[in-house]
């Protein structure tokens, strides 16, 4: 038994993850006293993995039901604290490094920056969203799936990056949609509910399925919500995909009500007003001088670290597509000075423009 007040143990629940377990675990095994891994059905070397790092197997008949794994992981463990990773994902060193401190310093709930590379458009980018991983013993989990932490306690950023890339693995979204669906048949109405079902058509590029099931999200969202926001940019997404136009148009309306310090959401206004433009030029022009304007307002907000939010909307890939935007009307000086800019935050497309231009 660990008696320590600050001994912190770590919690997983896996099922087939030996693409990725081992460097999970390795990332922090410098700072928890203890390795629970629960397993719940692997038939690859995920155990074996598990115990060459010193990690105690528990193993768990999956329930279809996330929070009930989750909880059952911390009931193994011993320590004062638990920390809960997934095993696609990893603490960065300056991550590990800053939990000790958090753990001495106050009873508090720990909300780690998860970092996200997924796909859009042929292109990888990232996300960046703030989750509770880090608590004292005694909090617990509720939901099915997409499960949320319990507790009384206040919750606190931490400042390091949690790495995670399982959204370019899409192989789990079938099962994810399935849990949902049974969620939704007791809650019909939840508004979150149905954007996560959105994410996982959206991740097997099933771009049709998820935008009926964003329009459903859509129809019964409080705009209130906290995920309102994210919400609205991914239908816009989805409709600017399908070239749904005037249903685009009403959304930017609305949404301009509580979007407006997103930064991605004035990216993806951007793009759509430039795809409208573009599709019909007569019918309208008039939205022409919006695009600019979306763009320009990225970058006067900046980077935000209060919603779930794709590294770069307010700042290289609002600089990229103003050059870009400017490049086609032939304002040859200022879409260098953008392209310069995206290019000096390492913005690989950018370098690629300077490159065509003749840098």
């Amino acid at each position: 038994m660990i008696a320590s007040e600050t001994s912190l143990s770590l919690a997983l629940i896996v099922k087939n993850e030996a693409r990725c377990l081992a460097r999970c675990l390795r990332s922090v095994q410098g700072v928890v006293n203890e390795i629970v891994v629960v397993d719940t059905g692997s038939t690859d070397e995920t155990v074996r993995i598990a115990r060459e790092c010193q990690a105690r197997v528990v193993d768990f008949p999956w329930e279809d039901d996330f929070a009930a794994a989750r909880n059952f992981a911390l009931a193994q463990t011993t320590g004062a604290w638990i920390l809960v990773l997934d095993a696609d994902e990893h603490a960065s060193p300056a991550l590990a490094a800053e939990i000790p401190g958090f753990i001495a310093a106050r009873p508090a709930i720990g909300r780690l920056k998860i970092v996200s590379d997924f796909r859009r458009n042929n292109q990888t980018l990232r996300s960046q969203s703030l989750v509770s991983r880090l608590f004292p013993r005694g909090a617990h989990f509720e939901g099915r799936i997409h499960e949320q932490l319990i507790s009384p306690l206040p919750r606190l950023d931490l400042q390091g990056e949690l790495w995670h890339d399982g959204y370019l693995q899409p192989s789990k979204s079938a099962r994810n949609a399935r849990l949902l669906e049974h969620e939704l048949e007791r809650s019909p109405e939840s508004s979150y509910l149905w954007f996560q079902l959105a994410l996982e058509h959206a991740s097997l590029h099933q771009t049709a399925p998820a935008l009926s099931c964003l329009q459903r999200a859509y129809a019964c969202l409080r705009t209130d919500e906290p995920f309102a926001p994210n919400l609205v940019v991914d239908y816009l997404y989805a409709l600017r995909e399908l070239n749904r136009f005037e249903e685009g148009l009403r959304v930017i309306e609305q949404g301009d009500r509580f979007c407006q310090h997103l930064p991605d959401f004035h990216l993806v206004c951007g793009l759509f007003y430039l795809q409208l433009v573009r599709s019909n030029p007569a019918q309208y022009l008039a939205y022409l001088p919006n695009i600019e304007q979306r763009f320009q307002r990225c970058l006067a907000l900046g980077e935000t670290p209060q919603y779930k939010s794709v590294v770069g909307t307010g700042t290289f890939l609002a600089y990229y597509n103003l050059g870009t935007l400017y490049h086609v009307f032939g304002e040859a000086v200022a879409a260098r000075q953008c392209f310069e800019q995206a290019a000096g935050l390492g913005y690989e497309p950018a370098r690629e423009m300077l490159t065509t231009l003749g840098s």
